[in-house]
Formats: structure tokens, sequence, C-alpha cells
């Protein structure tokens, strides 16, 4: 009896342990199951801002960091004036894939891009030029004027997760296989428009922005006025004086002649050298050309008054800094046949330039002198020039000294306008009033 109860209790002792057993088998996997839903890696974040990178495209025209005594420690492009450019950025929110943003990620739109030019005043002031969105990743066009330049790019985009890791939430008692939309799901994100979640995208921008700084390669626009005394011309007493009745008029006519007609010309006869019209200020500096006009009666021999304008060549001055130079060389077979001075009437000269490197707000002065063929300089007469021996026709008188209007100017560049034409002193009384020979 005592071997039976025996055998029973033990029995009933392994009865409990297998019913012990059985039981904490589903909590285990209960917990295995909690434990992986929680250890489940999360979405990367997509960034608020991605990095940009903006610059010229490489091109022979733009210029090293050195150009023209640059600090080669400063990030400033150094670009030429009336040049084509092509700016380019470099962004991840303009490539094709999102995934180098965020894994997974992905675009919701296309990009949207904004261009932007400031320029530099004279007081130290930005003033935007322009600014476009253009929805391009690369802008180009010219600088057309000297100075220094901020180009700005600014690019937004939506981006959103992959799909559903970023909006799909697991609750409590949630059963996995039920699907979307289904009764008991009371998780549901809400919907916007064209089936979108509102957490389904962001906006991601990028921006950067470069310093240009633009060199003149442009020559100034000169002016030379002759005046004599005789007629009812009021001849100025002085240079200075006759400098500053041009100082007005070269500024506000930015360097251009003021008049075409030449009745506009009989206090004074004009030479202008300036950078031409509009459409030929914009050319690139190979191409480059300048105007010569000159107006009234002191060139030609018959003291004709006249207006005429002629294209002359602008060429390069050095090759390593990209200076220019117009060169007017009068003679027989020149646009600018000569300065015709008549004898013992006493005249005066005075010469100013403009430069479009400060925008042609202010004249500067100009060197000039009359000199002979060996380049001594040929003194006045007190106040004014006098020469009472002609020496025109140059085969009548060819025992007389040559005669040479010559003339300078410079910018801060280093560009030139020079002119070097024959003066000659014609034998004549042309009266001044009606252009005739008497």
């Amino acid at each position: 009896m005592k071997k039976l109860t025996g055998f029973l209790m033990v029995v009933a002792i392994l009865f409990s342990f297998a019913v012990m057993i059985t039981a904490e088998e589903p909590a285990d996997e209960a917990a295995s199951t909690t434990t992986d839903v929680s250890a489940a890696p999360e979405a990367a974040p997509i960034p608020d801002n991605a990095d940009m990178t903006l610059g010229m495209t490489e091109s022979k025209d733009v210029m090293p960091a050195t150009f023209r005594g640059g600090d080669p420690d400063s990030s400033l492009v150094h670009c030429l004036e009336d040049v084509y450019y092509e700016k380019q950025e470099h962004s991840l929110i303009y490539k094709e894939d999102a995934g180098e943003l965020a894994e997974g990620a992905k675009f919701e739109s296309d990009p949207n891009i904004t261009w932007d030019t400031k320029v530099k005043d004279a007081d130290g002031n930005w003033k935007t030029l322009t600014s476009a969105n253009t929805n391009m990743a690369a802008d180009g066009g010219k600088f057309f004027a000297p100075g220094e330049y901020q180009i700005g790019n600014s690019g937004a985009r939506q981006v959103g997760g992959s799909s559903g890791a970023d909006n799909e939430a697991i609750g409590e008692g949630t059963d996995p296989t039920n699907e979307a939309g289904g009764e008991g799901n009371t998780d549901t994100a809400l919907v916007g428009e064209d089936g979108k979640t509102e957490a389904d995208a962001k906006t991601v921008t990028a921006q950067q922005s470069m310093g240009v700084q633009v060199h003149d390669v442009t020559s100034p626009d000169l002016w030379v006025a002759f005046q004599e005394g005789a007629g009812s011309v009021d001849m100025a007493a002085t240079e200075q004086e006759l400098k500053s009745k041009m100082m007005e008029k070269i500024i506000s006519t930015l360097g251009r002649p003021f008049s075409t007609n030449a009745e506009d010309y009989e206090e004074a006869s004009y030479m202008f050298v300036d950078e031409g019209a509009d459409g030929e200020r914009d050319k690139e500096p190979f191409e480059k050309t300048a105007r010569l006009s000159v107006a009234g009666a002191l060139f030609n021999d018959r003291g004709a008054p006249k207006f005429e304008t002629k294209t002359v060549e602008s060429k390069t001055l050095d090759e390593e800094s990209m200076t220019r130079q117009v060169h007017v060389s009068g003679g027989e077979k020149s646009a600018l046949k000569g300065v015709f001075v008549r004898r013992n009437v006493p005249f005066i000269f005075a010469a100013m330039a403009v430069d479009n490197g400060d925008h042609r707000a202010k004249a500067g002065e100009v060197a000039c002198r009359i000199e002979k063929a060996d380049g001594t300089e040929v003194e006045k007469d007190g106040n004014s020039y006098l020469f009472r021996v002609p020496n025109f026709p140059r085969d009548n008188y060819e025992d007389q000294p040559e005669y040479f209007f010559v003339a300078k100017g410079s910018d801060k560049a280093g560009n030139l306008t020079t002119i070097r034409t024959p003066l000659y002193v014609v034998n004549t009384q042309a009266a001044f009033e009606g252009g005739r020979n008497q």
C-alpha cells in the first residue's frame, strides 16, 4: 500500500511540472514578440537643410585668384565685364534620387530654384539687380559693368520617407493580420489631397552664395574741346574754365556726344572717343570697338562745321592683365584727318574723361598737349596757343615744323584711350560763323 501511495505522489509532482512548463511557453513567445517589435530599426530622419556648392563653370574667361593683384586666399571669383558666364550649383535636393538625403527617402515634388544677383554700390551697400525663380540648376548671363557682385542660389523640395516607414503605428492588441481600413484599426493617419497623408513629406531647403569681382576691360571715354578766340566766340580765359563747361555735359550724356547737329558746335569744336551706342557697349572684350566723332569747324581745312562719326578699333594692351587700348591715329588716310587752326588766331583746348568703372559718375583729368615730330612740347603764347606761320598744305611748307596734338586718358584698371593726330596751321581767314573761307 505504501508503494502505491508513493507512486501516485511522484505522478502528481510530474504532472504539476508539465502544467507549469506549458503555461510559460505562450508567455515567453509573447515576450519575444514584444521585444522584437520594440527593437525594430527606426527610419532615418530627413534633414531640414542640405549642403550646396556654388561656382562658375570653368572657362578661359574665369580669371585666377591672383588676377590683377587679387588675394590668393580670397574666395572671390574673378571675371571680366561683358563676357557670358554660366553659374552652376550642386546639392542633394537637386538630384534624381533622394536616398542620399536619408535612407529610404524619396522626392515628392520638383525642386523650386531661385537665382539672385546683387551689386555693391558706392556706399558699400548691396543692391538687388535680379531675382528670378528659374527652377533651373544652372544660370547664365553677362555682367555689364565692373564691380563687386554677389550671386545667390536658394532651393526647396518636398521629401518623403519610405512607404509607411514614418507614419505606421502599431497599437496594443492590434491584430497584425488585420488589413488597413478594416474594423478595429483606429490608428489611420489623416488623408489630404491626392491621397497623401499630411506627414508624407517635409520641405528640405539648400542655399549658397558666392562673391564675384568683375573687372573693367573698357577704355575710358575721352572728350577734347578746341576753342578759337575769333569772330563772335567768347573764348574761355583758361583751360580750367573750358573744362568746367565740359564736365556737366560729359557726365549727363555718359560720355557720348551731347549733340549730332553741327550747328550746336559753334562755340567750340569737339573730338569724342566713346564706347559707342548700347549695342556696341555690350560687346565681349575681344570684339570691342569704340566710336570716334568729330564736331565743329576745326576738323577740315575749309573751316566748314560738320558732325561725323566712325568706328575705331579696340586692341588688347596687355595679355596678362587683359587691359584694352583705343588709339586714334589721325592723318590723311584716317577717319580723323587732323586739327586745323588758323594762323594768328589764338586758341585753347581741354580734355576730360569718364570711365565705366565708376558708372561714369565723375570726370577725370586727361594729359594732353601739342608737340613737334621729335616729341618736344610746344609752349603757349601767354594764356593760349598762337601760330603765326602756316604749315599746311605740307607740300607748300615743307620747311615748317610738323605739329601733333596728343592726349592720353587712363582708368584705374590700366585701360587706355590715346590720340595722336596732326595739327595744321592754315593760311586762311575762315569765318567761324559762316564756315566759309574769306
